[in-house]
């Protein structure tokens, strides 16, 4: 039996609930449960952690910073020594030092190699990825792996065939240039040509907002790149090039125009000879000679003219073989020889060629002097003086000069090809004339063609130069028939004005003539050099052609007393302002051209001029 009582406080008590503690109701209260002390006791520890991880993280921080800097110095370091070397690669080579190209290359690599040794690592890949340091790490080690690469690379390959390619055997040996080095070299200079542009593209892109010490090495790593990349890209041209125009793959014939400036043209001179040589497999000869004016007059243009041409040279332009010239394009005049020539001999060139007896006596510096018709032994400006003066003062009938230049062109012209003119004297003597405009070279075939233009020797009308420098001409025509260009003295002066909102420029371009010849002078002086028509004796009458840059315009010209008229004409799709002046003895004109250069030309200002009958100094 149950217990009542039992049964009652059963009834009574509460049902326990699961998961619930039950006490009977007069009991004490509990204790405070332990386990929010020990909660809280947690979180502190969770703190104390999380504290001591970020203090971790902001000395890994920290040392990674400091490790990088310090490799970016040694990084910095190696890359200005590897630009250093860079930049004595260039004469080296051009001089034919194999032993210390070798010796340059080696150090070159050895600095790349520590660039990219110093830039390698965990904490660098993680100083790329910061924010705030990325950007100058990344541009760290791209310079240091594009450096690298180029040593390894192009460098080694252009080292390898220094031989080939340095100007020494290049050289005339007997009459002849032995073209089989520079052939087997082509491929391997042409590619590491194409390599260096690439490294020159990708340096050049390299993100500008840099720290100052790393913003310098790449800026001078970007211009030794500059400086050796107009060297490979000159030789990789000439190696494409020459074989070819020396007739490697079958003969070759071209026409040279001897320009004299004692009778100005824009181009520098009347042509006064025409000389035809044949190239075969490196051997270059003589085959025929003429007086320009032996070519005589054309009926009508041997080419036709158009409207720009016509209204600034008349149609001279092409009837005369001593006006050819009268155009500041040579290709477009090289074009008007050849067929000239081609009608009066039956022979069709394969290009011109065109220099002046300043480039001649530069070329010649290096070489015993020439003995000219008369006995004299004559070089450098005392040859080309005789050339544009002298001659016409000791033989006055023209078919005397026509035969002393003959005689003159054809004895430069052996000791060119013997090599009596000397390696560097030669290369220099070529270099600085095609800078002045005195060398020009023109190819019939388009592909050679392409190679030549935009380099010095293209002689080309134009009015920007690669996409950002604007190009100023200032060309000079005498119209009297005269030989007074020895005392014609130019002088152009151009300062940029103002940088407009739009990206162009204004230019004030100030044009300055002279003659320097005294009347006491000119008295002394035949009719044939101070001119044979009416007017002034010794006076200078010319036409002065002013081309704007590419885009821009001519807006005004003045002179001490104002205005000044200009007759404009666009030509090569540039604005031309020519006038026409005269210049009596010992008198001085000058003009400032007020120009406006096409929109975001940024680079400096190129002048292109016709050159005197002096070498610039």
């Amino acid at each position: 039996m149950t217990h009542p009582g039992w049964g009652e406080k059963w009834a009574e008590a509460p049902v326990p609930v699961a998961g619930t503690v039950t006490r009977p109701p007069d009991a004490p209260p509990p204790p405070r449960p332990r386990l929010s002390v020990r909660g809280r006791a947690v979180r502190k520890r969770r703190v104390r952690v999380g504290t001591w991880v970020i203090a971790a993280l902001a000395l890994v921080l920290v040392l990674t910073m400091a490790r990088v800097a310090t490799d970016a110095l040694r990084a910095r370091d190696s890359l200005a020594q590897a630009a250093d070397r860079i930049s004595a690669l260039t004469p080296a080579a051009v001089a034919g030092q194999t032993d210390r190209v070798d010796t340059i290359l080696a150090a070159l690599q050895d600095d790349t190699a520590a660039a990219v040794g110093a830039t390698s690592g965990p904490h660098w890949w993680l100083a790329e990825r910061m924010p705030f340091l990325g950007s100058t790490a990344e541009a760290v080690t791209t310079l240091a792996e594009v450096s690298d690469s180029l040593a390894r690379g192009p460098l080694e390959d252009l080292v390898s065939v220094t031989g080939a390619v340095n100007p020494a055997t290049l050289t005339p040996r007997d009459g002849r240039v032995d073209l089989a080095p520079l052939r087997a070299a082509a491929p391997a200079v042409v590619d590491a040509d194409r390599d260096l542009e690439i490294a020159q593209q990708t340096v050049a892109g390299i993100d500008d907002t840099l720290l100052p010490q790393v913003d310098g090495a790449v800026a001078s790593v970007a211009a030794k790149l500059g400086e050796l990349r107009s060297t490979t890209a000159t030789a990789a041209r000439a190696a494409q090039l020459v074989p070819a125009m020396l007739g490697a793959d079958g003969e070759r014939r071209y026409l040279v125009l001897v320009q004299t400036n004692a009778e100005p043209r824009t181009l520098g001179g009347i042509p006064g000879s025409y000389i035809q040589l044949r190239a075969d497999d490196g051997e270059v000869t003589i085959e025929d000679q003429r007086a320009a004016s032996s070519l005589g007059r054309f009926d009508e243009p041997v080419l036709p003219l158009d409207d720009a041409e016509s209204a600034l040279f008349g149609d001279k332009l092409a009837r005369f073989g001593q006006n050819v010239t009268m155009t500041p394009d040579f290709p477009r005049a090289a074009e008007l020889a050849r067929e000239m020539w081609r009608l009066r001999t039956g022979v069709t060139v394969d290009g011109v060629l065109s220099m002046d007896p300043v480039a001649l006596a530069a070329v010649l510096a290096g070489s015993d002097p020439l003995t000219v018709p008369g006995g004299r032994e004559l070089q450098g400006d005392d040859l080309s003086e005789f050339l544009l003066h002298d001659v016409y003062l000791q033989h006055p009938d023209p078919s005397e000069q026509d035969a002393v230049f003959a005689a003159v062109a054809q004895s430069a012209f052996e000791r060119v090809m013997r090599g009596a003119a000397g390696t560097s004297a030669l290369m220099d003597a070529l270099a600085g004339s095609a800078r002045e405009g005195r060398v020009m070279l023109w190819s019939a075939t388009p592909e050679e063609q392409a190679l030549l233009d935009g380099t010095v020797l293209d002689g080309a009308l134009r009015g920007v130069r690669g996409e950002d420098t604007p190009v100023v001409g200032v060309y000079t025509q005498m119209t009297r028939a005269a030989k007074m260009g020895w005392y014609l003295e130019s002088d152009v002066d151009v300062d940029v004005v103002a940088d407009r909102p739009d990206g162009s420029h204004e230019l004030a371009v100030t044009v300055s003539f002279t003659n320097t010849a005294t009347p006491h002078e000119v008295r002394g002086l035949p009719a044939y050099v101070t001119g044979m028509d009416e007017g002034q004796a010794g006076e200078l009458r010319m036409n002065a052609l002013v081309y704007a840059p590419a885009g821009g315009k001519v807006v005004s010209a003045y002179d001490a007393a104002g205005n000044v008229g200009l007759f404009p004409q666009m030509h090569h799709h540039l604005v031309v302002g020519a006038r026409t002046l005269s210049l009596s003895p010992g008198e001085t004109n000058s003009v400032t051209y007020v120009m406006i250069t096409g929109k975001h030309q940024s680079g400096d200002v190129a002048l292109r001029a016709t050159p005197g009958a002096r070498a610039q100094r």
